[in-house]
């Protein structure tokens, strides 16, 4: 796996570069500020691009604080195939939503607090699910998700347990790791998603070629977007 990362502060540029290198992760560049990431991504077109949310020390006429988001959006729209982690020191959900919100199916992209350094395994573990065409979205935003009032909330629809198993596609794991987290059968997951998928509508809305890792994606969105509270963007 071929990896660049954008990271403003050279004691994580440094910490996550050695660190990955020391897993036997192929770090093929390195940049701390928006046109050099760009620059370094189109020379060396990695299979994924790691992104400190913050670029703050460049502004370059960019919104406050989101310069890496930015570049990610920029990212998606010239190299599609690149996937996209966004690593942030404070989750926000908007971010997220704004992420997943960049085409029209998403795909190969995660979001992640920074805590998440600490836990290389975890980390490294995320970057394969991504590359391989997947979503991953910290836990925290979906704790965050799940704690707040909704009206005409989409998830009423839904038992507590499949809630929980919902909660489980919007971070990202697959039918399998949703089994063994649950300790239920592979074939199980498969019913409980497919009513759920009922329930919230999205069946509606497939064609009989759209893949089924696209109706997980349309799933998390419509859990990121069962909130009524106003986000805010601040990191």
């Amino acid at each position: 796996m071929r990896v660049v990362i954008v990271e403003d502060q050279g004691f994580y540029l440094d910490l996550l570069t050695d660190g990955l290198r020391g897993r036997g992760v192929d770090v093929v560049g390195r940049a701390d500020n928006p046109s050099e990431a760009l620059h370094v991504i189109d020379k060396m077109a990695p299979d994924l691009a790691v992104l400190d949310i913050s670029l703050s020390r460049t502004r370059i006429n960019r919104v406050h604080d989101v310069e890496g988001l930015q570049v990610a959006e920029l990212v998606r729209a010239d190299y599609p195939d690149v996937g996209l982690l966004m690593l942030s020191a404070y989750v926000e959900p908007a971010y997220a939503q704004r992420l997943l919100a960049m085409e029209a199916t998403p795909r190969a992209v995660g979001y992640l607090g920074k805590e998440h350094l600490g836990n290389l395994d975890e980390l490294i573990d995320a970057f394969h699910r991504i590359v391989r065409g997947g979503t991953v979205i910290d836990s925290e935003i979906v704790n965050q998700l799940m704690s707040r009032h909704r009206v005409e909330d989409p998830l009423e629809r839904l038992t507590p347990y499949q809630r929980r198993i919902l909660r489980l596609v919007a971070e990202g794991h697959s039918n399998l790791g949703i089994a063994q987290r649950l300790g239920c059968k592979i074939s199980n997951v498969e019913q409980h998603l497919s009513t759920i998928f009922d329930k919230l509508g999205l069946s509606q809305v497939a064609n009989h070629d759209r893949r089924f890792m696209n109706l997980r994606v349309l799933a998390t969105l419509t859990f990121l977007r069962s909130t009524d509270r106003p986000e805010t963007m601040g990191t």
